[in-house]
């Protein structure tokens, strides 16, 4: 019993503790010692609305065309996928928009 809660814990730990401290201690470093990323910084402040903007766009149309995406790649495979994977994969798209919206706070953060 002891076991599987370590094995649960462990896996948690390295599915979702590890990678977010690895961005936090990792992107400003990135940032900081990079001109090329300091000049993109640069222009990126001066155009922030319209990146935002588009940004949006782009979220609120991965969000809406993400069933017609796994519906159409699940009709092109040759294997047959059970219930429970099609799912899995309609649900991804919660994980996909959220790390994309925390890479994106990320950087307006800095």
């Amino acid at each position: 019993m002891l076991n599987n809660w370590f094995y649960k814990s462990i896996i948690g730990i390295s599915k979702f503790i590890l990678p977010v401290v690895l961005l936090l201690l990792l992107a400003p470093q990135l940032m900081r010692f990079s001109t090329e990323l300091s000049s993109m910084n640069d222009f990126f402040k001066i155009h922030q609305v319209g990146f935002l903007l588009c940004h949006m766009l782009f979220y609120i149309a991965l969000y809406l065309a993400w069933p017609k995406l796994i519906t159409g790649m699940v009709n092109r495979r040759q294997d047959e996928l059970d219930e429970a994977q099609i799912k899995l994969a309609l649900q991804a798209k919660y994980y996909l928009l959220a790390a994309l919206i925390f890479f994106e706070l990320l950087i307006w953060w800095r």
